[in-house]
């Protein structure tokens, strides 16, 4: 039996803790890492101004937009990644998610060495387009 429980009394998360220690044995229990489209909100609700925009272009671009792409937009690529990063640290702290979940977006470097980091472009991967499309949607 998979759960996933939003919302609740502090009254019932306590019968429910209750029933769970009741139960220790038997269970698994695992903290979901995966993007929603609840999740995908928060993200965009708290996200700096600079990381909500490169979410956009990168939807726009279906999961990807070149350097080239971004820079002829007018768009800075000098602090992207930074600003999903601090995005993604804040929605841990303030309890969105859990700590440890994925970038939704990230930097190409393309097939470059290491040492001359240059981004070719940011990457959302495919299963999180629909959830940020729907989430950017509503």
């Amino acid at each position: 039996m998979d759960l996933r429980i939003s919302g609740g009394s502090p009254q019932f998360e306590e019968k429910l803790l209750a029933i769970f220690a009741e139960h220790r044995e038997e269970l698994t229990v695992e903290i979901d890492q995966g993007w929603t489209i609840e999740r995908a909100r928060d993200f965009l609700r708290i996200a700096t101004p600079l990381a909500r925009t490169l979410v956009h272009d990168v939807l726009y671009g279906g999961g990807y937009r070149s350097a080239v792409d971004l820079r002829e937009m007018g768009r800075d690529l000098a602090g992207p990644a930074i600003s999903v990063t601090k995005t993604l640290t804040k929605g841990t702290v303030d309890g969105l998610w859990p700590n440890g979940m994925p970038a939704p977006i990230t930097p190409d470097y393309g097939r470059e060495k290491p040492q001359n980091k240059k981004v070719q472009g940011y990457r959302m991967p495919d299963d999180l387009v629909p959830i940020f499309t729907a989430a950017s949607e509503s």
